[in-house]
């Protein structure tokens, strides 16, 4: 029903509306003025919801008047649909209840056939209202029902006057499951639409219907079946010219093309899908359709168009409130930035997407949590009937045996069950208090554990860091001092000996060694205890650190770092030091990585640290089993600071190794 009653909104002709307004200022007949009312209301709604409502207040307004109880019954239903549209929900559900009470006398009233489906379509276009009210709370499952119950009614329609509202239905119910993201049941439902389409008798129908199949074969990736209804429609979709066909086919083409990664294709057809969006003035479809647009550029290399019009998409969605357009456009400009080396941009817009993409998902959540409380309630519903009907069948039994002794023996079974299930419950909860005594004595044995184990991991660390500041400093200071001595002496020497050329060079070459010996050793003290890190802290050691990486050329590394304007704990310092320099050793061992990527980002209490190259990747599975000193130090550490380690990886594509801390 949205999607035509949309369409005839949409396309009305002004001049037919003018005609209507000349013929209400010269009606003669209340009758005449109250019908052109309410044609009016209908026609404007889509553009002047105010002008729609004043002339709905008047048509109703002559239908008490006239006591038209049809008109009335179709006041409260079309005051639904407009409540609906000012998301006033609440009092659109009591309108559209309204409207049912009075249908229904109607019907069942009434012994004229063309007035009864006449009623009964008004009715089930109050079940369509219904069901759209609960989609939008999210119940899926009470908003199908209606539907459903929509169907039968429309089903005593004779004819093929029935014919447009089933496909409504149908739609409306497919609509319900392709938001859940159920495109097979959402296929279903659309594949019965097609009994009813007919391209005689309604072409613009016949193409809606078609397109919705095609979008939901294209949904489960089966493009040649979407295809095939694409092609049914085509030359129709081109020979009518009509701006909201041409918004839907082209838009579902251009997705095909796009998962088929056919970019210049798709972006011919997003076009098309963007100039019919424009004609219609629907804002909605041409973010949409935008979205398409830049995605085609990003691929197809033309970075500042894709920038400029998925920035036009952020914009719009902003706009208009279109939260999952925000997200795929935040997505295109983290893309775009990247590629374009411009990584605090990126970094910028990929806080956003972070922040609005929880967001969604919690959403999506309530959405399937509402939809668990639905079919709940309605199980319990039906539960709680047949609970009923049984003590209603008891209550007839007992009242058919009135003797005294019946009363006596059921008076008796009850105090007895009453009184066993007194006991059982108070066994039970003994029981439970006893079990959950028992959980808890468990649970505190465990965290004693933990502590303990805590405490020995502490100690452990602490004594492998000290061990290793004492190597570093014994190294540094005093092997490296005597050597430092050698090579000075030797250097004095070199002046006051008399030696031959062949033995001058190897005299020279010693002196090389020695130089190579002592900055060795000062390498390896260095990476055992970096002076830096204790006196200038994390960022600036990590800095250095993999400067050094860099200019030994075995691989290129990006270091990016947000928020550490202040020291974190020495302590704290040290073994994500010790964390992040086992995962480079991994990854320069392992990995065959030409470029790493860096990032420290510090948000109040919360440290992120990502680390991500593009080597040869691995299948995660194997970590369960690994016992590599490696993993095993880097897990101790990431439990030590009771972070969150997570590891993504595919054997081809790289690996993206994520830690979460709170500091």
């Amino acid at each position: 029903m949205v999607v035509m009653n949309a369409a005839s909104s949409g396309f009305s002709q002004t001049a037919y509306i003018d005609s209507l307004q000349r013929q209400l200022r010269n009606a003669k007949h209340d009758s005449t003025s109250m019908q052109l009312n309410f044609e009016l209301s209908k026609l404007v709604d889509s553009y002047d919801i105010n002008k729609a409502q004043q002339y709905l207040k008047d048509g109703y307004a002559l239908a008490k008047k006239l006591n038209d109880r049809y008109y009335i019954a179709h006041y409260y239903m079309r005051r639904g649909a407009l409540l609906f549209d000012l998301a006033r929900y609440d009092t659109a559900a009591v309108c559209f209840d309204s409207s049912i009470v009075l249908y229904n006398n109607l019907i069942n009233k009434t012994a004229d056939e063309n007035k009864r489906q006449a009623y009964i379509l008004g009715k089930t276009d109050c079940l369509i209202g219904k069901g759209l009210l609960s989609a939008k709370l999210y119940n899926y499952h009470e908003s199908t029902q209606y539907y459903l119950e929509g169907i039968e009614l429309v089903q005593q329609i004779p004819g093929s006057e029935k014919n447009s509202a089933l496909v409504t239905l149908f739609i409306d119910i497919s609509s319900n499951y392709f938001e859940l993201e159920q495109f097979e049941q959402s296929l279903y439902y659309d594949k019965k639409l097609l009994p009813y389409l007919d391209s005689n008798r309604n072409m613009d129908m016949y193409v809606i219907g078609n397109l919705y199949i095609s979008d939901d074969y294209s949904s489960l990736n089966r493009f040649d079946s979407s295809l095939m209804y694409l092609e049914k429609v085509r030359d129709i979709v081109k020979r009518k010219e009509k701006a909201y066909l041409d918004i839907r086919f082209y838009y579902i083409l251009g997705s095909i093309q796009r998962r088929r990664k056919e970019w210049s294709e798709a972006l011919v057809s997003f076009q098309k899908a963007n100039e019919a969006a424009k004609k219609m003035n629907d804002d909605f479809q041409a973010v949409n359709s935008n979205e398409g647009i830049a995605a085609c550029y990003v691929q197809l290399g033309n970075k500042e168009k894709a920038r400029e019009v998925a920035l036009q998409v952020l914009n719009e969605s902003n706009r208009i409130n279109v939260p999952l357009g925000k997200v795929q456009a935040l997505q295109l400009l983290i893309d775009i930035e990247e590629k374009d080396g411009n990584i605090e941009k990126a970094f910028q817009y990929q806080k956003q997407f972070i922040l609005l993409n929880d967001s969604l998902k919690k959403e999506k959540v309530q959405r399937q949590l509402h939809e668990i409380e639905a079919r709940y309630q309605t199980a319990q519903k039906e539960k709680d009937i047949l609970e009923l009907q049984k003590s209603n069948a008891l209550q007839s039994l007992s009242l058919q045996k009135k003797s005294t002794f019946n009363y006596f023996l059921i008076g008796s079974v009850v105090a007895l069950l009453v009184t066993g299930f007194l006991g059982y419950l108070n066994l039970r909860h003994r029981h439970q208090l006893a079990k959950q005594q028992d959980e808890l004595q468990k649970q505190r044995i465990i965290e004693l554990e933990k502590d303990k184990q805590l405490v020995a991991v502490d100690s452990l660390l602490k004594g492998q860091e000290e061990e290793r500041s004492r190597l570093a400093k014994d190294l540094h200071d005093g092997l490296g001092g005597l050597l430092s001595g050698v090579k000075f002496s030797l250097s004095n020497m070199k002046d006051n000996l008399i030696v031959t050329p062949d033995n001058m060079a190897v005299f020279e070459r010693s002196l090389d060694m020695l130089d190579t010996s002592i900055r060795e050793l000062r390498r390896v003290a260095h990476n055992m205890m970096p002076e830096m890190l204790t006196k200038f802290g994390l960022d600036e050691t990590l800095k250095e650190y993999f400067n050094s990486l860099n200019a030994a050329n075995l691989l290129v590394v990006n270091y990016q770092s947000v928020g550490l304007t202040n020291r974190l704990d020495g302590n704290t310092e040290i073994i994500i030091y010790r964390i992040i320099q086992e995962l480079m050793n991994n990854i320069l061992k392992h990995a065959a990585a030409s470029q790493v990527f860096v990032q420290l980002i510090k948000d109040n209490n919360r440290l992120n640290v990502v680390i991500e190259d593009n080597g040869k990747g691995f299948d995660t599975a194997m970590l369960e089993n690994n016992k590599g000193a490696g993993w095993v130090n880097i897990r101790s550490r990431v439990e030590y600071l009771k972070g969150q380690l997570d590891i993504h990886s595919e054997p081809g594509k790289g690996t993206l190794v994520n830690i979460e801390f709170n500091v």
